[in-house]
């Protein structure tokens, strides 16, 4: 078996997950189940306060952990960032988060794992323009290039990354990312590529990597406000 992919069952207060083997693998995608608010310590629905008693039960959202009425905790989604089997129960506040997350795992991240080709430009001579395949890699931990020689990225060591438009035609130009490889700061500038499907595919392959960045940025944000 992969080491990288394995995989394993486990089962949680809120269903069953299958998870990385080795935590060391995680994909960076892929947050792990908040901690419950005690149900002692609430009186009332965290949305509408409701008052809960005898008719009005308590519910955790998945994804959150706080606790609702069943009225604003009734939807079950599939929760794709935690790594849920089956759908589970997300309030309100949630549930458009976990739409937009569940559109990246359906397609932006089936595009990103296809890849795409670019050109790619020189250092060494600016006028001569090579092309590369880029894509994501099985573990979703890094960026992998074929045709030209360029060591893989670690996607959590990304920094920045900034979609250029082109001035004429508002059409998606090229793609410029910084990333760090020890305390080094390097760059990176992806041209699309000419001709009607690799150009296609390019532009839908910037806007997904732009999507994977985005998300975990917003993840690193969220863990700073929890701590």
């Amino acid at each position: 078996m992969d080491v990288f992919n394995a995989k394993k069952l486990i089962r949680s207060k809120s269903g069953l997950r299958i998870v990385a083997t080795n935590e060391e693998f995680i994909s960076p995608f892929v947050v792990q189940e908040p901690i419950w608010v005690p149900d002692k310590e609430i009186t009332h629905c965290t949305h509408c306060m409701v008052r809960f008693g005898f008719t009005t039960r308590k519910h955790h959202c998945r994804r959150c952990g706080k606790i609702f009425c069943s009225c604003c905790c009734e939807t079950k989604m599939e929760l794709q960032r935690m790594c849920f089997i089956d759908p589970v129960r997300i309030c309100l506040n949630c549930e458009p988060q976990t739409r937009a997350e569940n559109l990246f795992f359906d397609k932006h991240l089936k595009l990103l794992l296809n890849g795409a080709v670019f050109k790619y430009e020189s250092k060494i001579d600016s006028s001569n323009y090579q092309l590369l395949h880029c894509k994501l890699s099985q573990d979703h931990r890094y960026l992998l290039f074929d045709g030209v020689k360029i060591a893989p990225v670690d996607v959590n060591q990304i920094v920045s990354i900034v979609i250029k438009k082109d001035e004429l035609n508002d059409g998606v130009k090229s793609l410029l990312m910084e990333y760090l490889v020890g305390n080094e700061k390097k760059s990176l500038k992806l041209d699309i590529a000419c001709g009607a499907q690799v150009e296609k595919a390019g532009i839908n392959w910037l806007t997904a990597i732009e999507e994977a960045f985005r998300l975990i940025e917003h993840s690193g944000k969220q863990e700073k406000c929890d701590d």
